[in-house]
């Protein structure tokens, strides 16, 4: 889809910050990929922080997508870019399907005492007022260093982040070819209305945080999918349902919008053999990842609607065994040369990581406790369980 840009914006290289923008994040700037922007305003010097994701195999000489993947309330780029980057393996993701991903850090709001995203345009042009401005500076700031296809610049976010992410596809669709929304909901706003983004959510039923039926302060799901419809003019007759991975799963999707834009819902009944609440989704729905679903979206500009087990595998699979297991297990697989592999625990830290230079790896797991575990190789999550 072609978006328009109208980018007049002045940032100004400065050095001194404003205390209340990073007070609660100061691990930030430890990140090797890390970046500021500074703006003047008629009162203050502003700074605002994103970290950097460039994939391996980045050619200055060809423009690369841009996914903003935007953390949920309180939280700080950096532990989000190591969250959701490296355990839940998006940066795997991009350096695979060759992307640039942008990890923004929401302003510390005084008010609440936290940081978050404010949804909402509000016209200003101050980085810190206005988190829609915020956004297109930040875009602007990237393509300044990177060659960035700004036709594919896309918006992802978790709980508030995705709140976030649909107040840049409602106010500012221009900037956007699509955007994903995991556990987020959307804020009453007024959306432009020449403006059309294809629009892809994922959310746990069992969610307690942002319920999928809603509640007196948040939309449902089926309240904002009807949004979405009108505004894109997309036909409800165009629905098809499917259920998947059993029954654990509802698809719903639409398509046949204007410029071709296309709504999906992934309703999420269990995640990891529990009930699914408020998550970033990582068991694997009919054998791809939600990250792979989530891109597959975006870079396939609504073009494989109602095709989803079409699209393509993971290139390599493998085959974990025993599992359940006691103290050892063995990675098998036609070819692991050279694959590194890391396990984590639940509280998202890595126990054990290696490379795998045969067919077939036997691993020594005696050290561990019984829990659940999860093994991440090349960009695949598989799930481990250490018996007794």
């Amino acid at each position: 889809m072609k978006k328009r840009w109208t980018l007049l914006l002045t940032i100004l290289a400065l050095s001194s910050f404003i205390t209340a923008q990073t007070e609660s994040c100061l691990q930030n700037q430890s990140h090797p990929n890390y970046h500021s922007i500074t703006q003047i305003s008629q009162t203050d010097t502003i700074v605002r922080e994103y970290i950097l994701h460039i994939p391996e195999n980045y050619d200055n000489t060809v423009a690369s997508p841009l996914v903003i993947n935007f953390h949920g309330f309180g939280d700080c780029a950096f532990d989000y870019a190591e969250n959701i980057g490296n355990f839940y393996a998006f940066n795997a993701l991009a350096d695979s399907e060759n992307f640039i991903v942008a990890y923004p850090q929401g302003a510390w709001r005084p008010e609440k005492e936290s940081t978050y995203w404010q949804p909402g345009d509000n016209g200003l042009q101050d980085i810190y007022e206005n988190d829609v401005y915020f956004a297109e500076a930040l875009i602007l700031d990237i393509s300044s260093h990177y060659n960035i296809d700004l036709s594919q610049v896309f918006a992802a976010g978790y709980s508030n982040g995705g709140m976030m992410s649909y107040s840049i596809a409602c106010s500012r669709g221009d900037l956007l070819a699509a955007a994903g929304i995991v556990s987020g909901t959307m804020l009453s706003e007024t959306c432009l209305q020449s403006e059309y983004t294809p629009i892809i959510i994922f959310h746990g039923v069992y969610d307690e945080v942002l319920p999928y039926e809603g509640n007196m302060y948040y939309q449902s799901v089926a309240e904002v999918a009807d949004f979405w419809l009108n505004h894109n003019n997309i036909p409800t007759s165009s629905l098809v349902s499917t259920s998947l991975n059993g029954t654990n799963v509802l698809r719903e999707e639409y398509s046949g919008g204007t410029e071709n834009t296309c709504l999906t819902v992934y309703s999420i009944y269990e995640e990891w053999d529990k009930e699914a609440g408020h998550d970033w989704f990582s068991d694997q729905i009919e054998g791809l990842h939600p990250n792979q679903i989530l891109w597959n979206f975006f870079s396939d500009n609504c073009s494989l609607i109602n095709h989803t087990e079409a699209l393509d595998k993971p290139e390599q699979s493998y085959t974990i065994q025993p599992n359940p297991f006691h103290h050892q297990m063995t990675i098998e697989s036609e070819v692991l040369t050279n694959q590194y592999y890391q396990i984590y625990n639940l509280q998202g830290q890595e126990v054990l990581s290696g490379k795998i230079n045969a067919q077939s790896l036997q691993i020594d797991l005696s050290s561990l406790s019984s829990q659940l575990y999860f093994l991440h190789i090349e960009g695949q999550i598989y799930k481990l369980v250490k018996m007794e």
